[in-house]
C-alpha cells in the first residue's frame, strides 16, 4: 500500500483531542477551532517487505513515530519516519540521515538500539527499540519529583550512556527529561535509555562525515535545558551536553527546571547570566544531600572550563557520591547478638538462660581483668589507656619483691651488733660467778 492523503473524513480539537463531524468548525467544550484530520494511509503498511506499521505513537515537528512488528520474528519496533511535506526539504532529509548515522556508531546498554534503516516512498525512516515505559518528564510530572536514591541510579546509567557517545564523536545537543526513557529490562526496574539523536553532532572522530548542517549562530534544542554556549550559538563540544545533564539532574531533584523565563528569550538569557537556586531555597522541605547539590551545581557552570570536562567525570562524582550515601544509611553492626535459641524442652534445662548467664559471667570476669592489663601496657608503653567514662585512671608504682634477711645489710649489721653484745654478757657473768669453762 502506498502512502497518500486522502479527503479529510473529520475534524480534531488540537486541545481536548475530541473528534467531530468535518462540518464542526469549533469544539463545543473550549470553544477551539477544529483542526482536519487527514487519513494515513501508511497504516497497516509493509516497509522493506518485513516490518508493519500498526499505529501512531508519537508525533514531532520533523517526524512521526509509529509502533510496528518485525514480521516472520514478531518482534515489536518502534518506526521513526519522516513527515511527507519534509521530503522535499534537503537540510530535512540530510538531518534523518545523519541521526541514524549517530544511531548506527551506539551500541550501548543505555541508548536505544537501531535496527534498520530505509526509504518508503521517497521518506526515510528508522526501526528502533520499541520501548515501553515512562520517560522522566512523566515521572517529574506525576511525582512532583524523583527521589535522590533513585535518581542517583537513573542518571549514573546516563552519564555512562553519553560517555560512550562522546567516545564515539556523538554529541547529543538535545538532552532533555522527555528524551530519558525508563524500562523494565531483564528483571531490572529503572533501566535508563536515552532516545532521539535527531540534532546529534557527529564529531571528527565518529569516523562519519558531518553533513554541517548546523552553521555558526544558528540555535537548536530546548531553552531549559540548553548550555549557555548553546544558547549563544557557540560551537559545542562534549560539555554542553555535561551541562544539559545537569538541568535535567537539578529538574529531577526538585521538580522545578534549573532556569526558566516567562519567554524563550529570557530563558536562554537566564541560561547565559543567571545561577539556579540552592536546594535549601527552592525545596527546604526536601532537606536533599550537600554532596549531590554541589555535583549538580559544578556541571552547571556558566564556564565550560570550569564544568567536569568529561562525561566520564561527571559520573564518576556520581558513582562515588551514591557509595558515600549508601555507607550512611547502612547501620553499624552489632557486636554480638543472642538469636534463634531454641526453647527448653519442658523440664529440661533452659539452655539460652545458661549460655546468656556464661557470657555475663565471662564478661564480668572480663571487666576484672581489664584494669590490670590497662595499667600493665601503660606501663610498658607509655601510652594513657581511658576507662570507660573517658578518665585516664592512676598507674600505681609497682612494689618491688620482699629480699631475703641476709640480703639486707643492715639486719647483717643488727645481728652482729645483738651477737658481740650476748659474747660479752656471757664472759662478764663467768667473772662475776667464777666460772670457768
Amino acid at each position: 500500500m502506498t502512502e497518500g492523503v486522502k479527503k479529510p473524513q473529520k475534524k480534531r480539537c488540537p486541545k481536548c483531542h475530541r473528534e467531530f463531524p468535518v462540518q464542526s468548525v469549533i469544539c463545543d467544550t473550549d470553544s477551539t477551532l477544529l483542526m482536519l484530520v487527514q487519513e494515513d494511509t501508511l497504516l497497516n503498511a509493509v516497509l522493506a517487505e518485513k516490518y508493519r506499521v500498526l499505529n501512531e505513537v508519537g508525533r514531532g515537528g520533523m517526524s512521526v513515530v509509529y509502533k510496528g512488528v518485525q514480521e516472520f520474528v514478531d518482534r515489536e519496533v518502534a518506526i521513526k519516519i519522516l513527515q511527507s511535506q519534509l521530503v522535499s526539504d534537503p537540510t530535512s532529509v540530510k538531518r534523518f540521515q545523519q541521526e541514524a548515522q549517530a544511531a548506527s556508531l551506539l551500541r550501548h546498554e543505555n541508548i536505544i538500539k537501531m535496527y534498520d534503516f530505509g526509504i518508503h516512498d521517497g521518506r526515510p525512516y528508522l526501526v528502533m527499540d520499541f520501548l515501553v515505559g515512562d520517560s522522566l518528564s512523566d515521572i517529574i510530572r506525576r511525582d512532583n519529583q524523583v527521589e535522590c536514591e533513585r535518581a542517583l541510579k537513573i542518571f549514573i546509567q546516563a552519564t555512562d550512556a553519553l560517555a560512550h557517545a562522546h567516545r564515539h564523536g556523538v554529541i547529543h545537543r538535545d538532552l532533555k527529561s522527555s528524551n530519558i526513557m525508563l524500562v523494565d529490562e531483564d528483571g531490572k526496574t529503572d533501566v535508563a535509555k536515552v532516545v532521539d539523536f535527531g540534532i546529534a553532532k557527529l564529531l571528527p572522530n565518529s569516523g562519519r562525515q558531518s553533513q554541517n548542517l548546523t552553521q555558526t549562530g544558528e540555535i537548536f534544542g530546548s531553552p531549559i535545558y540548553m548550555s549557555p554556549e548553546q544558547c549563544m550559538g557557540h560551537i559545542l563540544d562534549a560539555r554542553s551536553d555535561i551541562y544539559s545533564m545537569g538541568t535535567m539532574f537539578y529538574e529531577s531533584l526538585t521538580g522545578y527546571p534549573a532556569l526558566m523565563g516567562k519567554t524563550i528569550v529570557e530563558t536562554m538569557e537566564m541560561q547565559v547570566r543567571e545561577t539556579p537556586k540552592q536546594f535549601t531555597e527552592i525545596r527546604p522541605d526536601l532537606n536533599l544531600p550537600k554532596e549531590v547539590e554541589t555535583i549538580i551545581f559544578r556541571a552547571l557552570e556558566k564556564k565550560p572550563d570550569n564544568r567536569y570536562q568529561s562525561m566520564e567525570e561527571f559520573r564518576d562524582a556520581l558513582v562515588h557520591v551514591s557509595k558515600i550515601l549508601a555507607n550512611r544509611k547502612t547501620p553499624a553492626n552489632p557486636r554480638s547478638t543472642v538469636s534463634n535459641i531454641a526453647a527448653p524442652e519442658k523440664g529440661g534445662q533452659d539452655l539460652s538462660k545458661a549460655r546468656i548467664n556464661a557470657g555475663a559471667e565471662s564478661m564480668k570476669l572480663k571487666d576484672s581483668v581489664a584494669p590490670a592489663t590497662n595499667k600493665n601496657l601503660q606501663a610498658q608503653t607509655g601510652t594513657q589507656i581511658k576507662d570507660k567514662s573517658g578518665t585516664v585512671p592512676a598507674i600505681p608504682k609497682p612494689q618491688q619483691p620482699a629480699k631475703p634477711f641476709y640480703e639486707n645489710p643492715k639486719v647483717i649489721i643488727i645481728l652482729v651488733v645483738v651477737l658481740i653484745l650476748v659474747t660479752a654478757g656471757g664472759f662478764l657473768a663467768m667473772q662475776m660467778t667464777g666460772t670457768r669453762f
